[in-house]
């Protein structure tokens, strides 16, 4: 698995020679000679394309990125503030696969902190992995809701992850015999919360044994309290302070309420490794004497013997434990009844000894610990350690003077790479959707609070402690979830109806003006607006559609359709329609048709069986075509004919929405005319209100 690198227990180098030492390369040639050319070529362009993503991920450009040693994994080293990356994952890895994991490194940068960490606690056997386990979701969450592209990387990266897993359980194997719990419960979380960006609800595997089961469904809610305390990106631009804090709060509700039940498993571990060890010491030379007369020496060499015996029809050779360096002694293939010898051995030792064999228990779980954590690849340091300055660096905009002309230009050269990999990566997240999203959610939240009390107060019935009614909405969660920065898109305070509420009985179409006359704001702002009533109606359960019209009625989301990311994706081919760049799409931004478009739109609507059925047009003007299809006169008197005809033969509650234009007080006996641009959202969601309040 290649993240999790936050906390590993394993002291990072500190500088290139002690790394030179240990025989890893330490120049680009080096590592690279071991590479087929086209190889090379491959690493060398993903590195030019990819480098800067932790760089700028990170906020900090002072952070070096370079290869590592083949096969040793990526990591962050955090006592150098540098990014080591595995050249061959480059060479052989899909490009998506390895962008996630730059970003993901980049995130560590921005927002893993572990100074406040008393090393008392930190070097606890188990505790750096129980940390891992939940920080990497935690880092992971922070990445995608801060630089959306990323989200859809995930399952990429983890599907390559999932093969981790099974290599650590063969180390686990190799060492133990068997795959300690503390381990099988750390990926347990990791399977969790992936199963939760999916949108699927916690199931945990059916392979787990009972004890890691019950500790994993005991600390499952608190792991996710804690991999959902990161910072917004704003707030983590904001400040150090707040990036600190977030990390404390997640540190302490894994200290508080996870570790204390994590723990026992690796307590548990370490007492299932005592008679291993025992019977390792046990078969290197002659143990100490009992403190009683039982066993004696005669009774521990028959016990011995007994074991070479029993291993030897097992299979194994003679001694055991000499089969192979660091090869398990196979304890659990001796039969019960010479288990039971050998446990009754043990206890016989005087304490002196039985302690030593617990320490070296302890130590090997420690060192499986070890392993856990560099499957993650990363070296971060101990806490207590030295540590590089926490805040994020800025980009160095001019040279010293003292620099020479040849060091100028290599700096002018790397601070035009960054400024190109910047503009890339803004144009990479440029997510109009989610950067709409981020800026009316707090009318979103207000405006559902709003709209349930109406139907709350409509049903008169009781309400569960924490909830209104309909469709469920926990209160207490989502003022949780408020304090810890958590977007209603990822709320978890939403559950579905368990029977049809006052909301089913609405229906939405939101038609929205995609002529050429909405370029600029008034295309952002009618796409917040598309963005507040999408949202909002889902929340609340409530069918809607969303359309746009040129010449003809553009349908992008209809009313069987849900709103989910790949929904909210194809919205986002909403305003490119406005500059007739939708790839693929109708792009005819000089042709409106209002009446012919209304008069479709109208049609949808009246399919939908609810009782109170709700039309809003957004447009800035009259029907006008370039194409000079039909005249302005005749696009004129189409629409008033539209729109009288809705009025007079339908239920339908149509309304007229102008954006800095009075036009739709001509057509639309319903209208809110002369609506500024960036007023728009807000004045929809009053009219939504207003509308739903008058029933």
């Amino acid at each position: 698995m290649h993240r999790l690198e936050s906390f590993s227990s394993k002291p990072p180098k500190q500088n290139d020679q002690e790394a030179a030492s240990s025989g890893a390369p330490n120049s680009e040639e080096q590592i690279l000679s071991g590479f087929s050319p086209e190889e090379q070529r491959v690493i060398r362009e993903r590195m030019r394309a990819l480098s800067l993503i932790p760089n700028h991920i990170g906020k900090d450009f002072s952070m070096e990125v370079e290869l590592n040693a083949p096969g040793q994994g990526w990591h962050w080293d955090f006592a150098v503030n540098r990014v080591r990356i595995d050249p061959k994952d480059l060479a052989e890895k899909p490009l998506d696969w390895c962008r996630e994991v730059m970003a993901h490194e980049g995130g560590h940068r921005r927002v893993s902190r572990t100074g406040f960490i008393p090393k008392e606690e930190w070097v606890q056997p188990g505790f750096s992995s129980m940390m891992n386990a939940i920080e990497d979701p935690r880092m992971e969450n922070f990445v995608a809701e801060a630089y959306p592209p990323f989200r859809s990387l995930q399952k990429t990266a983890y599907e390559h992850d999932l093969a981790t897993e099974k290599r650590m359980k063969e180390t686990a194997a190799d060492k133990l015999g068997r795959q300690p719990r503390f381990m099988q419960a750390g990926f347990e979380y990791i399977k969790q919360w992936f199963r939760q960006t999916q949108g699927q609800s916690f199931e945990l595997s059916a392979d787990l044994p009972e004890d890691v089961q019950g500790v994993v469904e005991k600390t499952l809610s608190a792991a996710e309290d804690s991999w959902l305390r990161y910072p917004t990106r704003a707030e983590a631009d904001q400040s150090e302070e707040a990036i600190e804090a977030y990390a404390k709060k997640s540190y302490e509700i894994n200290r508080d309420k996870v570790w204390p039940h994590f723990k026992e498993l690796v307590e548990k571990d370490i007492k299932d490794q005592e008679l291993p060890e025992f019977l390792k010491d046990l078969m290197k030379g002659e143990p100490q004497q009992g403190e009683g007369s039982e066993p004696s020496p005669e009774g521990m060499k028959d016990l011995k013997d007994a074991i070479k015996e029993a291993l030897k029809q097992a299979g194994a050779k003679e001694g055991g434990a000499q089969q192979g360096e660091g090869k398990p002694m196979p304890f659990d293939s001796l039969p019960e009844d010479l288990k039971q010898q050998i446990q009754d051995a043990f206890d016989s030792l005087p304490e002196g000894k039985k302690q030593m064999i617990r320490q070296a228990a302890e130590q090997v779980i420690k060192e499986v610990a070890a392993e856990f954590d560099e499957q993650f690849e990363g070296e971060y340091v101990k806490a207590g350690e030295p540590q590089p300055s926490q805040e994020p660096s800025k980009p160095e905009s001019e040279p010293a003077e003292s620099w020479s002309d040849a060091e100028r230009k290599t700096e002018d050269e790397r601070t035009e790479m960054r400024r190109r990999m910047e503009e890339s990566l803004e144009r990479l997240e440029d997510d109009a959707y989610q950067k709409a999203l981020t800026e009316v959610a707090p009318l979103i939240d207000d405006l559902t609070g709003d709209l349930r009390d109406v139907f709350v107060k409509r049903k008169q019935t009781k309400t569960e402690a924490g909830y209104r009614s309909g469709r469920r909405w926990n209160v207490r969660t989502r003022i949780k979830e408020k304090i810890a920065g958590i977007p209603l898109l990822k709320t978890q305070s939403r559950e579905q109806p368990e029977s049809p509420g006052e909301e089913t009985d609405y229906a939405v179409l939101l038609q929205v003006d995609l002529s050429g006359s909405m370029r600029g704001s008034k295309a952002r702002e009618a796409f917040k607006s598309v963005v507040l009533l999408a949202e909002t109606l889902a929340n609340l359960g409530i069918r809607h559609e969303i359309d746009g019209f040129q010449d003809i009625l553009l349908e992008f989301k209809r009313f069987e359709e849900d709103l989910n990311d790949a929904m909210r994706e194809k919205l986002n081919q909403l305003p490119l329609e406005i500059d007739n760049k939708n790839s693929g799409g109708h792009n005819n931004a000089g042709d409106n048709d209002d009446g012919a478009c209304l008069k479709n739109a109208s049609a949808h609507l009246a399919l939908q069986s609810a009782a109170e059925k709700i039309l809003i047009v957004l447009s800035d003007g009259v029907p006008a075509m370039d194409s000079g299809r039909k005249t302005r006169s005749t696009l004129d008197r189409e629409l008033k004919k539209v729109v009288r005809e809705i009025n007079e033969n339908t239920d339908q509650k149509l309304i007229g929405v102008g954006i800095e234009s009075d036009a739709v007080s001509r057509y639309y006996d319903n209208n809110i005319p002369n609506v500024g641009a960036r007023e728009l959202a807000e004045t929809l969601g009053e009219l939504l209100r207003e509308v739903i309040e008058r029933g």
